[in-house]
């Protein structure tokens, strides 16, 4: 099956169900997922990382999305922790807003780690991410070198949450140290929303037509600014995104001004997440996980495609 119709199926299932239940012989544990945002490829294909962990681990599984609703997410977190769940993986919409939650789960007895997105002021059993603060400097570093280190840019941010708000940061300290003559000329709050993000951009390049790159630090907000390009005909400015979306990766092999990205694995993501879930119920030692990432251009896009399938099974219809 191609992972779009897998995508598409999966979302069906959330869409008419609201949550979905793996369940497989095991000990007894039940781990939960609070995924904060909404149910994007980004986050679907890290769901069937954990899907897949936990059938091989033998464990029940439950996820839920917030959809950026944080007190969606709290209700989310409650009634996991009121159906009996041994461990929460947390993917907070507000890594400081999520806090209050967190503690009364742990005081409940509740184990809580995090995957892709950490929560401030809380100590967790485990931590799976990329680099969010690498994944900034790849972005700057690109964008960088494409402008010979010179020009206007404005960046679309989501300061709530701290994977985003550790790209921003890499991305920032990297031109400052190393390109300058950089101009920031507008930094946008869009809440990793596409329709938000359309419309910041739409008024950036309105009020600051020299600009010549977009940079989005995730999938969401990098399309909605290359929609707003679209929309006021300019393909001149150029797009940057975080994450191989499908979306993303058929603009960049089209040769369209969405011209690079960051590569995330978010399949491994969750299945190492959940691993983590497992060994730290069975009282193994458990370390933080930093998955690697990589730029994306035309030049290899047609290559992270292929590498970054999920498992074949996921191929088998047409």
């Amino acid at each position: 099956m191609k992972r779009k119709m897998v995508i598409g199926m999966l979302t069906m299932g959330m869409v008419l169900c609201g949550a979905m239940t793996v369940s497989a012989e095991s000990d007894g544990y039940v781990i939960s997922a609070s995924h904060g945002y909404g149910a994007v490829e980004h986050w679907e294909i890290k769901t069937i990382g954990m899907q897949d962990a936990a059938k091989d681990l033998g464990v029940e599984f439950n996820y839920k999305y917030a959809d950026g609703d944080l007190q969606q997410e709290v209700a989310d977190i409650e009634n996991f922790v009121e159906m009996g769940t041994n461990y929460i993986i947390v993917g907070p919409c507000n890594s400081e807003g999520i806090v209050p939650v967190i503690e009364e789960a742990q005081d409940k007895g509740v184990a809580v780690g995090t995957c892709d997105i950490g929560i401030e002021g809380v100590d967790v059993a485990s931590f799976v991410s990329s680099d969010n603060y690498g994944i900034g400097e790849i972005a700057a570093d690109y964008i960088g070198t494409e402008m010979n280190g010179e020009g206007e840019i404005a960046i679309l941010t989501w300061p709530a949450a701290s994977a985003t708000a550790d790209r921003a940061k890499g991305f920032k300290d990297k031109m400052e140290e190393k390109y300058p003559n950089i101009k920031i000329v507008s930094e946008q709050d869009c809440n990793a929303d596409r329709s938000s993000s359309l419309a910041a951009t739409e008024s950036i390049i309105q009020a600051n037509g020299d600009i010549k790159f977009v940079w989005g630090a995730n999938a969401e907000m990098a399309l909605g600014a290359y929609a707003a390009t679209q929309s006021l005909n300019r393909s001149d400015i150029n797009v940057v995104a975080v994450d191989t979306d499908g979306e993303v990766m058929e603009a960049i092999q089209n040769g369209t001004n969405l011209v690079a990205t960051v590569s995330q694995d978010p399949y491994t993501m969750g299945y190492k997440a959940l691993e983590n879930a497992v060994k730290y119920l069975d009282g193994e030692k458990v370390e933080d996980i930093a998955i690697e990432c990589e730029l994306v251009t035309a030049d290899n896009c047609a290559e992270i495609i292929e590498r970054k399938r999920p498992d074949p099974a996921f191929e088998v219809l047409s």
